[in-house]
């Protein structure tokens, strides 16, 4: 006489647990194939993107330099008079292309983690536009301390919309960060 573990392994599962597989039609492999294809191609696309946003920040930030000394050799040329506007115009224009190369890193770590994860996100977007309209401030703020009193009543108009403008986008970014850093993560 069999034991009753034995007798309970040759009972067979109810039907509801058989799950039979069904055969793949044609049209359904070659979604499955044009889909792994595009798949790929999407990464290889990416992963060219990314390394041209690596070179390009590379020669952002080689020229930011290279440009920066070349101000500052010009400047050892002029009277101590000439030079309080063009330092102060050099060192914007340095930290203006370092923050062009920040922006360039950005994106180039939006890349990455699309490669890695699969899953863009927002923020590293937000974060471009405020550093972009920082960049923005900084340029207006150089053009006005040049031009200085030789600044035009329009031209000095235009230039306080342009940063009173670059200010509302960084606060309204800004903002818009602190409420996506409530939300809970989504994850995949």
């Amino acid at each position: 006489m069999a034991s009753p573990q034995r007798q309970e392994d040759n009972i067979p599962p109810p039907s509801e647990t058989f799950h039979t597989r069904p055969t793949p039609r044609s049209e359904d492999r070659f979604a499955l194939h044009s889909g792994r294809f595009l798949d790929r191609a999407d990464n290889v696309i990416y992963f060219i993107v990314g390394v041209c946003f690596f070179l390009a920040a590379i020669v952002a930030l080689v020229y930011t330099f290279w440009a920066f000394g070349i101000s500052i050799i010009e400047l050892q040329t002029f009277s101590i008079d000439q030079q309080p506007g063009q330092v102060a115009q050099a060192i914007i224009e340095f930290v203006s292309g370092l923050l062009l190369v920040l922006i360039i890193i950005e994106l180039l770590g939006t890349v990455i983690h699309y490669l890695q994860v699969h899953v863009t996100s927002l923020q590293p977007f937000l974060f471009i536009g405020i550093i972009s309209a920082t960049r923005s401030i900084l340029s207006i703020g150089a053009r006005l301390s040049v031009e200085g009193f030789n600044l035009k009543a329009t031209d000095f108009t235009h230039a306080m919309i342009e940063l009173g403008v670059s200010a509302a986008v960084i606060l309204a970014l800004g903002i818009t960060l602190k409420l996506l850093g409530r939300l809970p993560e989504v994850d995949e």
